[in-house]
């Protein structure tokens, strides 16, 4: 007489006849998404979700010198990524930004494969991209989880008192001015640091981040100064000291800076990070907590 089996036995049973069901049917299980993203901090992401779901086909350079992962095709700076590598890799999805990747629809379209162009600008805006990836691709409660913890940790983090701050975004062509409609201006308000910019307007090559004048630059009176680089920091770095020295353009902004001029950690601060948020978010804080203090 046969022996009954286990209900672990008859689990694997069912699972196999459901397989073998499926063959007979000519119905294949269903692969992983294949997306292609043009925001490291989706792929950051994404890497994090279960890999028999999605897989990151094809991403863009952190920076230009850091080549994409391996086993990720490289497509290059996210301003201009390559459509030869994105096509060779084969996504069905392709995940961009709302303000930089809107162009690429009928290239998209071309190439059969569906775009989703989500928003950075805001932490509120980047979360929600987020989930809209999560759901696209099958791990919305997998992401909803990711994301409720860094939404958690962020809301948890704010100085006791405003701090006035300059955020500046430097390149080795040109001097930009972080606005509260960038994902940083939006994440340096969330946290009581007080724009001495605010509702600044100027030129916006780049959505959010405004070019002034060296005279109205140095017209601002902040505590704290926050420098982004984009390049070489060192030789951001460089100018932005000539840029502040007795008889520079700035020397009366590096006067009021009593919390100092600080270059930020590119890794974090170069680009949206995304579910790192609260990391960068953290930084933030330690550097104008002497200022907070002497502020209360």
């Amino acid at each position: 007489m046969p022996r009954s089996s286990s209900p672990r036995r008859r689990g694997r049973l069912a699972l196999a006849l459901a397989v073998a069901a499926l063959s007979a049917s000519g119905t294949a299980l269903a692969e992983p998404a294949r997306v292609a993203t043009l925001l490291p901090y989706v792929e950051d992401a994404l890497v994090r979700m279960p890999s028999d779901r999605v897989t990151v086909v094809a991403a863009v350079r952190r920076s230009l010198h850091e080549p994409a992962r391996a086993g990720v095709a490289d497509l290059g700076t996210p301003h201009a990524p390559s459509l030869e590598a994105l096509a060779a890799a084969r996504p069905t999805l392709v995940v961009g930004d709302r303000a930089l990747h809107g162009a690429l629809a009928e290239n998209a379209k071309q190439l059969g494969v569906e775009l989703l162009l989500v928003d950075a600008s805001s932490v509120d805006a980047t979360f929600e991209g987020l989930l809209a990836v999560g759901r696209k691709v099958g791990v919305e409660p997998e992401m909803a989880r990711a994301v409720a913890r860094s939404r958690a940790e962020l809301a948890a983090l704010a100085l006791d008192a405003p701090v006035a701050t300059l955020a500046l975004f430097g390149t080795p062509a040109r001097w930009l001015v972080v606005t509260e409609r960038s994902w940083l201006g939006d994440l340096l308000g969330r946290l009581r640091f007080a724009s001495v910019a605010k509702d600044t307007r100027g030129a916006e090559q780049i959505p959010g981040y405004a070019e002034l004048s060296d005279e109205r630059i140095a017209a601002t009176r902040p505590a704290l100064v926050l420098v982004v680089t984009h390049g070489d920091p060192a030789a951001i770095r460089a100018a932005l000291d000539e840029k502040t020295a007795a008889g520079g353009a700035w020397s009366g902004v590096a006067q009021t800076a009593v919390d100092g001029v600080h270059v930020l950690d590119p890794a974090l601060f170069t680009a949206n990070p995304g579910l790192a948020l609260p990391d960068a978010a953290r930084q933030l804080v330690a550097l104008a907590v002497p200022s907070a203090g002497a502020q209360q």
